[in-house]
């Protein structure tokens, strides 16, 4: 099936390849946020 593309759906990978490119930047972000936020209350 994989090999001529017919058990294979272009957007379900599509969206775990950004789901993947994307949880880096996001959770750097969130601990950057985090970190301010704490700073200011302790």
């Amino acid at each position: 099936m994989a090999a001529n593309g017919s058990g294979l759906q272009w957007s379900t990978v599509r969206n775990m390849l950004m789901a993947w490119v994307l949880t880096l930047p996001a959770s750097i972000a969130i601990a950057f946020v985090l970190f301010v936020i704490l700073r200011q209350v302790f």
